[in-house]
């Protein structure tokens, strides 16, 4: 398989299947709680998210202000595991500035315009050429009861073997 066709993200839809707080995986359980928050509702509210809730998975979670006036994202929460991803920088940049962090952000525009949550799932290159395995989702959250204020993220991956 080459190097293009394995970095291309592979793009989920998330139809929403129940998901379980026991699931494997971390993006699972994120959208659990966040489907259970939903009933009743379009969007759970800003307000609703609460730490205590998530438990340990708390620290591989973000929160995005929407509302911000700024070209870049503006984090209104950013757990210490998932913090880590802004000094993991990607190799193919001419300027080797985009992180894990960025590409964990990267996806937010398909939040608005599909009104509903994104996973993504990459194969990408570090700077020092070895792999990881990334995987991210982003559920819309919101102050009003539609419209999307925040962004609750979570995000965590696994260093595959090198590339030689």
């Amino acid at each position: 398989m080459s190097n293009a066709v394995e970095n291309q993200a592979r793009r989920e839809r998330i139809s929403l299947r129940p998901a379980t707080v026991e699931d494997q995986r971390l993006v699972q359980r994120i959208l659990a709680r966040w489907q259970d928050w939903c009933l009743g509702d379009e969007f759970p509210r800003r307000a609703d998210i609460a730490a205590d809730v998530f438990g340990d998975d708390w620290q591989d979670c973000f929160i995005l202000d929407s509302m911000s006036e700024h070209p870049f994202p503006v984090f209104d929460y950013m757990g210490s595991r998932f913090a880590k991803f802004s000094g993991t920088f990607l190799s193919g940049a001419s300027d080797w500035t985009e992180t894990l962090l960025d590409k964990a952000t990267d996806h937010v525009g398909e939040v608005y315009k599909n009104r509903d949550a994104v996973l993504i799932e990459e194969v990408l290159t570090r700077f020092d050429g070895k792999r990881v395995a990334f995987r991210y989702i982003l559920l819309p959250l919101t102050e009003d009861g539609k419209t999307i204020t925040h962004i609750l993220g979570a995000a965590n991956g696994k260093l595959l073997d090198a590339v030689s």
